[in-house]
């Protein structure tokens, strides 16, 4: 015996006009939210005084009132904002870390947390030039400002060499209109500035005049290779060759070879074939070296001993 099958007791019924409603208001709500952040962030762009505020009258009075509480709490937890249209529009409503300026408004700090294999790579440069450059300033993410009164023209190099200054303890920031433009530039490559590193700063370091620029790519982000060096001639960058192909490239501003090992980017010294050390390899060596001395010392003293008991 077939069962009959009643096929409207499994359709799906159609929209009453109630239901029609709830879905009009919840895909006109989604419309607004859209272009209210479109309005906040344009109108954020625009300079004070001149902000349309008349765009917004479907915000209501008490999401303005809301929005007005939120803004001041923010205002009350973070420092002063940085400078520029978009920056100061964005700031308003895009949580950033904290940031500490100098007594001009100047970058000094922004709170910004270096990964550990980055913090590692950068103090090995560091403390391996300074040793061999007394004399010069060696920096690592220090911020570098090279437009007197444009607090946003800001650069943070992984690290940058500046030949003609001498070397100043507990250093804020590096301000061009102040100290000598760097001659060297140093930038490690991560996926999160990789772009960045091959692209706006790049041709920013061409525009004020830095004569090498390097690039190092330990994970092939955007490099075909790991290292890459770029003489500035006529204003643009061109490649420094591996003439001996050896996979070392000459540095003119340091005197100096550079090769990656291992993983890592090493200096060595053209003169002796020797690499410059790193922190860790000095400090062990110093106290290897006083390991032998303390041996020495007391070898010296039981041979004496010996002797007096003859």
């Amino acid at each position: 015996m077939g069962l009959a099958v009643d096929a409207r007791r499994f359709a799906k019924p159609a929209p009453g006009a109630g239901e029609v409603a709830i879905r009009g208001d919840f895909l006109q709500s989604v419309w607004r939210m859209s272009l209210t952040a479109t309005v906040v962030a344009l109108s954020g762009c625009l300079p004070r005084g001149k902000r349309p505020e008349a765009w917004q009258p479907w915000y209501g009075s008490s999401m303005k009132a809301q929005q007005r509480s939120q803004v001041e709490a923010e205002r009350v937890r973070r420092p002063a904002r940085p400078a520029g249209r978009l920056a100061d529009g964005l700031y308003r409503y895009v949580p950033v870390p904290p940031v500490g300026r100098d007594e001009d408004g100047y970058l000094v700090e922004d709170g910004m947390a270096q990964r550990d294999d980055h913090l590692r790579q950068t103090s090995l440069w560091y403390h391996a030039l300074r040793r061999r450059l007394p004399t010069a300033t060696v920096c690592s993410d220090l911020f570098l400002h090279y437009r007197q009164g444009d607090r946003g023209a800001t650069l943070v190099p992984d690290l940058f060499v500046a030949l003609e200054a001498p070397p100043q303890k507990d250093r804020p920031s590096y301000k061009l209109w102040e100290d000598p433009l760097p001659e060297l530039v140093v930038e490690m490559l991560s996926d999160r500035t990789s772009a960045e590193d091959v692209g706006s700063k790049r041709r920013t370091y061409a525009y004020i005049g830095v004569r090498e620029f390097w690039l190092f790519d330990p994970k092939g982000f955007e490099l075909p290779v790991q290292l890459a060096g770029y003489w500035l001639q006529a204003g643009r960058y061109q490649p420094i060759i591996d003439a001996d192909a050896v996979g070392r490239l000459r540095s003119d501003v340091l005197g100096l070879d550079l090769h990656v090992r291992a993983g890592e980017l090493r200096f060595r010294d053209p003169a002796t074939g020797e690499e410059l050390r790193t922190y860790d390899e000095a400090e062990d060596e110093r106290i290897a070296a006083e390991n032998r001395a303390d041996a020495a010392e007391r070898e010296l003293a039981h041979l004496r001993l010996r002797l007096q008991g003859s």
